[in-house]
């Protein structure tokens, strides 16, 4: 057999093979659908249209029916919380309490609210339970007195974007490999149960009406080569202002102006790396609690911020723009290793960890090399003054 017939024999033989495979391909072909291809649950939905974002926990505890009204359930009393869009960003507008107001983190709310709402479809693919009972709701954790609610509304704040009840873990109860995960949900207004498997990069989806958890402790952040202001002045350096400038476009700190006074005799040239490490601490600055709105902080001297135990300003640039920040540190905390903080970007009385403390506590004297000693005149053998 030579080698050309060799190989027709082959072609023929791969031929053979291949149409039943490509049938059996066809077939089955209808068996797999495309996860793009299934409908999202809001279609169209996007972030950009939501005014205000609403999340409601049932409470443990639900009021009882009242026996004069016969058949009639009470409605669900809910845990609430209300994020509100403003021109700065979201906002915590309700519950009333110490956090209104308070900025919210847009990264939390994508993650949390809007990555979801994009993401879950529904048909018969991830139906689970059309048109359910309320038994078949209360199973799967759907029913009113029990589904976690997220309600977006448009920006003016009048029609709802999406309505999403929110029940049990699929993997609830489940254990090993073969766990599905993810949460049953249904649309307001149906009672359609719809499975919502999670993608990869969900690790888990936290629901959560604690404004705490909500609120942007990030106060700003800032390029360090970019600032070429800074003030500090603490008890330790007799409450005196010491300010530190870069001029004329140099890379170097020069004191401006050279603190003078009794005290403040023996001061040379500033060291650069004693300046340049306060200004690293000013490289991303949060909060590390929020507790109230200034105007409601009472006393500022019992807090220690009237005036401040510990003040720091810088100026830095942004572009074309000069941005300009104040930090005032008053006393520590009762009971915690916290300072009491307040910065000129926030309308709250805030804390800061005491780690983060210690070194602006120094004395800004610390900053500078000791002054050279005078040079000594000598007489010469004229009587004349000399080196």
């Amino acid at each position: 057999m030579n080698l050309s017939r060799a190989n027709l024999i082959l072609l023929v033989a791969a031929v053979a093979l291949a149409v039943p495979t490509w049938l059996q391909l066809q077939r089955d072909g209808g068996a797999f659908t495309d996860v793009a291809d299934i409908p999202l649950m809001f279609d169209g939905f996007t972030s950009d249209n939501v005014g205000s974002v609403l999340l409601a926990q049932p409470k443990a505890e639900q009021p009882q029916p009242d026996p004069t009204k016969v058949g009639q359930k009470p409605p669900v009393a809910y845990d609430q919380l209300l994020l509100l869009r403003t021109d700065a960003g979201f906002q915590v507008a309700a519950p009333q309490g110490d956090l209104v107001g308070a900025p919210v983190s847009k990264d939390k709310v994508q993650a949390d609210v809007f990555l979801h709402l994009g993401r879950i479809r529904s048909d018969k693919q991830t139906m689970v339970q059309p048109a359910a009972t309320p038994e078949q709701l209360e199973r799967y954790g759907l029913d009113e007195p029990h589904a976690f609610v997220i309600q977006v509304k448009d920006l003016a704040n009048k029609n709802a974007v999406a309505e999403l009840l929110i029940g049990k873990n699929s993997d609830e109860g489940q254990t090993g490999t073969e766990a599905i995960r993810g949460v049953y949900v249904r649309k307001g207004g149906t009672t359609d149960v719809v499975l919502y498997e999670f993608e990869q990069d969900t690790k888990m989806w936290r629901r959560d009406v604690q404004p705490a958890g909500w609120v942007d402790k990030l106060l700003f952040r800032l390029e360090p080569t970019a600032v070429t202001y800074l003030s500090i002045r603490n008890t330790a350096g007799g409450a005196k202002p010491f300010v530190f400038v870069k001029k004329d476009g140099k890379a170097s700190w020069v004191a401006d102006p050279k603190p003078e006074g009794a005290g403040y005799e023996n001061l040379g040239a500033v060291r650069q790396t004693e300046v340049e490490s306060v200004v690293q601490r000013l490289r991303y600055v949060a909060a590390q609690d929020f507790r109230l709105p200034m105007a409601r902080a009472g006393n500022l001297t019992a807090l220690g911020l009237g005036p401040a135990q510990i003040e720091l300003q810088a100026r830095w640039k942004e572009g074309d723009v000069e941005r300009e920040v104040t930090l005032e540190i008053g006393n520590k905390l009762d009971g915690k290793n916290e300072y009491y903080l307040s910065c000129s970007l926030s309308q709250f009385l805030m804390t800061w960890p005491a780690s983060l403390i210690a070194p602006l506590e120094r004395d800004p004297r610390e900053f500078f090399d000791p002054a050279a000693a005078p040079v000594e005149q000598k007489e010469d053998k004229d009587g004349k003054d000399g080196k």
